[in-house]
């Protein structure tokens, strides 16, 4: 025992260290190894040495010197691979020492910067600017300022990289004369809605010349810049950022205050987009009262457990609105229908008569209530307001409603004061704590942060449900709120389901509406709250929060330093669901992964003798209506084979009333493997979730049911040493031993094929594949999910856009990386600015690298950036191509993928794809033809969209024939 209790550990710590890509099979298995050996010691262990490093309140660092020190060991942009972008430097002149600064600058910068400087007047508009120069990228700053060495480098990269992009913002700080720099301001992606209120940009940005040729009647003054911005008028697919400090400016030199003749500019600017609005200057900034055509009607949804307190103090604030269309309140009360509670109702005088709606189901959930009287009404903008809240302003409502109907906004909220004064919410941001949490909150109203002034509008991440405005179209486009979160939580996800589908959520800075939050129901926070939440917050976890800055702590809600010691929020949300954080990465010691899993991948002839023994005895028709399911641990379940499996138990739920268990080799927890099931399907919510160590003893402890079936190789192994079903089967979605280079891990993998398990295969190269060991097998041909994968919305690009081509860049081997690096890198030196090259799935991208990161994306996003793909390439050497080629596909993209026997009842070369030897050349010669050739780019995209729709645009019909094969297999068997 004490020997094989050593080669686990040997097992665990090796297998931590290897490289196995995120959400694969060998990565699933390593971590949930890991776990079952460490148990509650590393847990605990986690969560000392966390929140050891996180401080009550104090995560980041305290000052910029600090952050300035850290940020010196990180990379610039290689000098000389930029581009050969062209710059005008723009200068406001303000006098002639402090231009000479500015020229300085300009001349010292790092490299062969192709710069020429201009000093100019202010007043000079930019068609006076454009005569003078025919640069690629404009940037315009005051006299004095300084521009960091690496500015232009880093312009020009950015600009190479991401040809689309017509306007690429920066960081800035201040210097003071003795050469301290101070105050910084950290910029978040474009933001549209700050920049109704105050220029947030100030000069920190570089703008292509076909922007300026929109904004030519702007000039270089203050006032003029800001209205440029405004002009240019910018989708968010053509604003980038560049999160550095590339400019510095002299203490006290920056935009002056907002004046009234600014709020004139912004009324007029707006005008000319066709948007009217009411301008005024409040608080320091520009308040916008928009005015639109028509005023929808609006239904205020509001729950109490009849605290009347809190309504008595909210109602005859509400019925001081100022609104033009008038509006309806419902009120949902869940404090019990009573003869005095009812009475109360209909003697309270507060000049508003609400319907009321008495709520009896138990337990609560704050999501169901919303949703159930959000039903209830007809309004066509849905405003949830809780009965904490008092209105101080009467306009609070035509001001979100105004906001809400303009082109592209998800939701409005508005900045939250406390009783005191304080500020109680500004957005919400996630990352606090491991989860979410309002910004600003504590701080006094006007101050300014790292990432700007409190008074500005906001976009958001989300909003809080206290207050939030949104149309009921997209209301019931996300399906409400997402009653898996019983009380916290669900008004974040709304906002991440605008976000996802493109639109915006805004944040109005003033005080409207005050918050005296959690009077009603105080502030525990149930733990499936924390499930539900991760699962659905997982990719701005991962990724960061776009609304705020790389350079602000992400794990504080009001703005500090960030610091390169700061934990990921992944680790913290860990550590509150009670599960060991394990970073895996990939190494090439096949050898000792080997040698550590030879103990539990270890089946004997006998094993194999008594799985053909059990069929032989079990034969025609038998009923199931229970499987046993022996799963990896879940590291995603939005995708990949799990997704499969999940999806397919999800059908025979609904379709067969089939009872699922699903046992997880991985450390017990089962609240998270639940919540990842419900996440997914929430079919699967009250399926059983059990855990297994992978010893004998606790395979053959799994309860009986009808059929068991594997997913993954070295769960095969389990299942056919298990006794729990009748039937064995094998859901076999790739060819696994193709994971691995010729080695032991290669033969213990393909042993899973000689088990005698009834296989189940995804797409019938795996069934030819099982055939060929002996095995009895059907297969499925695997669909898309239409709702998301569709050509929907795919715009008619300009001559003038660059191709866009997408690339599966996860970095394994079996995904020949080096190859379709090596080739989109020739691809961008030959034909430079005319592509674009999106790359996904890359955790190593080299800083030379000419590619776009595009990072973790939420599954439901990655539709969207698919329809502004043009070419998408994959190349991988297993013999199942992946369900990326299905999914571009379906959104319309023509694909250059390998040649492979394995993948013709997908691919048609020449008529629906592009597919190329595994070599560098021919693969960049097959890329060039889509590239060169718009034409034929839409005739392979056409042909695409017709292979999807007529064999792969179903999973309900992909999946048909399963249950069949599982009552009956030998009567099922594939051709």
């Amino acid at each position: 025992m004490t020997i094989l209790l050593h080669q686990f550990r040997v097992w665990a710590v090796s297998t931590a260290r290897t490289r196995l890509p995120i959400n694969s099979r060998g990565r699933g298995l390593a971590i949930a190894s890991y776990h079952t050996y460490k148990g509650a010691r590393a847990l605990a262990s986690d969560a000392r040495t966390l929140f050891a490093k996180v401080p009550q309140g104090k995560p980041g660092l305290d000052t910029y010197k600090e952050f300035l020190a850290q940020q010196r060991r990180i990379p610039h942009a290689p000098a000389d691979l930029v581009s050969q972008t062209t710059f005008a430097v723009v200068v406001e002149s303000r006098g002639d020492a402090a231009d000479a600064v500015t020229l300085a600058s300009v001349d010292e910068q790092h490299g062969n910067t192709r710069a020429r400087a201009m000093v100019v007047p202010t007043g000079t508009t930019v068609e006076q600017v454009l005569f003078q120069t025919d640069a690629d990228l404009v940037l315009f700053v005051r006299g004095g300022s300084v521009l960091r060495t690496h500015a232009l480098t880093d312009l020009a990269k950015q600009h190479r990289v991401d040809p689309a992009l017509e306007l690429i913002a920066f960081d800035s700080d201040h210097v003071t004369r003795a050469g301290v720099r101070r105050d910084p301001v950290f910029r978040p992606q474009w933001s549209p809605e700050i920049l109704l209120g105050a220029n947030y940009l100030d000069r920190a940005f570089a703008v292509t010349r076909r922007a300026l040729v929109r904004a030519s009647g702007a000039d270089v003054s203050d006032s003029g810049i800001w209205r440029l911005l405004l002009d240019i008028d910018l989708p968010a697919r053509s604003a980038g950022l560049i999160s550095r400090t590339l400019l510095s400016e002299p203490v006290g030199q920056s935009a002056g205050p907002v004046s009234p003749q600014d709020a004139v500019m912004v009324r007029e600017a707006l005008a000319r987009r066709g948007e009217e609005a009411v301008v005024a200057v409040k608080d320091g900034v520009t308040r916008v009262l928009f005015e639109p055509a028509e005023w929808p009607s609006v239904s205020i949804v509001t729950p109490t457990r009849h605290g009347r307190d809190n309504l008595a103090r909210l109602l005859p604030s509400l019925a001081k609105t100022d609104y033009p269309a008038g509006f309806d309140l419902t009120i949902i009360d869940n404090g019990g229908e009573t003869p005095e509670n009812v009475a109360w109702y209909e003697q309270a005088s507060y000049g508003i008569e609400p319907t009321v709606i008495w709520w009896t189901e138990t337990p609560f959930n704050y999501s169901r209530v919303n949703n159930v009287a959000a039903a209830a009404t007809g309004g066509e903008v849905v405003v949830m307001l809780n009965d904490d809240t008092q209105i101080v302003d009467p306009a609070w409502l035509r001001e979100m409603v105004g906001h809400l109907m303009r082109d592209g906004v998800g939701t409005v909220g508005v900045q939250h004061r406390q009783a005191e004064g304080l500020i109680q919410h500004g957005g919400v941001t996630l990352g606090p704590n491991g989860f979410a949490d309002n910004t600003f909150a504590g701080l006094v109203p006007g101050v300014d942060t790292l990432i700007g002034s409190t008074r500005w509008y906001r976009n958001s991440l989300a909003v809080t449900g206290a207050c939030v405005a949104v149309r009921r179209k997209d209301f019931d486009a996300a399906g409400g709120l997402d009653e898996r979160f019983v009380l916290c939580g669900s008004d974040v996800v709304l906002g991440l389901d605008q976000v996802i589908a493109g639109r915006r959520n805004v944040v109005v800075p003033f005080d409207t509406v005050r918050h005296y939050e959690s009077i009603t129901r105080g502030s525990a926070v149930p733990m499936e709250d924390f499930y539900a939440s991760y699962w659905r917050y997982h990719p701005w976890l991962q990724g960061g929060d776009p609304y705020s800055s790389p350079n602000v702590s992400r794990l504080s809600a009001v703005p500090r330093f960030a610091s390169t010691r700061d934990v990921s929020p992944v680790q913290l949300a860990f550590a509150v669901m009670g599960r060991a954080y394990t970073k895996v990465a990939q190494s090439g010691s096949i050898s000792e992964e080997a040698q550590s899993l030879l103990a539990t991948a270890s089946v004997t002839k006998g094993d194999v003798a008594k799985v053909a023994e059990l069929h032989a005895s079990t034969s025609g028709f038998a009923d199931v209506k229970t499987i046993n399911w022996f799963i990896p641990d879940v590291d995603m379940p939005f995708f990949g084979g799990l997704n499969t499996a999940f999806r397919l138990a999800d059908k025979l739920t609904r379709d067969h009333g089939i009872q699922h268990r699903f046992i997880a080799f991985a450390q017990p927890n089962h609240a998270y493997i639940s919540s990842a099931l419900a996440a997914a399907f929430p079919s699967l919510a009250d399926a059983e979730v059990m855990f297994y160590d992978g010893s004998q003893e606790q395979i053959d402890a799994v309860p009986p049911a009808d059929a068991a079936v594997a997913t993954l190789w070295l769960t095969a192994m389990h299942v056919a040493k298990s006794s729990s079903a009748p039937r064995k089967f094998y859901l076999m979605q790739d060819y696994e031993p193709g994971f691995y280079p010729a080695s032991s891990m290669y033969a213990m993998a393909e042993e899973s094929y000689r088990l005698g398990l009834y296989g189940i295969c995804n797409t019938e190269s795996m069934h030819e594949i099982y055939k060929s060991y002996g095995g009895s097998s059907m297969y499925f041909t695997p669909a898309v999910d239409r709702s998301i994968y569709h050509p929907e919305g795919r715009r008619e690009k300009g001559a003038e856009e660059p191709v866009t081509i997408f690339a599966y860049a996860r970095d394994h081997f079996r995904n020949c990386w080096e190859l379709v690096y090596a080739a989109l890198t020739e691809v961008k030196r030959r034909h430079g600015d005319r592509v674009r090259i999106l790359a996904a799935g890359a955790r190593y991208l080299p800083n030379s690298a000419d590619f776009i990161d595009m990072g973790l994306l939420d599954y439901r996003a990655t539709g969207a950036m698919y329809r502004e793909t043009d070419i998408g390439l994959t190349m991988q050497i297993s013999r199942h191509p992946s369900y990326l080629p299905l999914e571009l596909m379906g959104s319309g993209v023509p694909m250059v993928a390998p040649d492979s026997e394995w993948f013709t009842w997908l691919f048609e070369n020449g008529v629906n794809s592009q597919l190329t030897m595994r070599t560098v050349d021919d693969i960049v010669e097959n890329l060039e033809k889509l590239i060169l050739d718009e034409q034929l780019r839409r005739d392979t995209s056409a042909k695409a969209l017709e292979t999807i729709d007529a064999r792969h645009g179903d999973w309900d019909a992909a999946l048909g024939g399963i249950y069949g094969f599982l009552t009956d297999p030998e009567a099922n068997l594939s051709a």
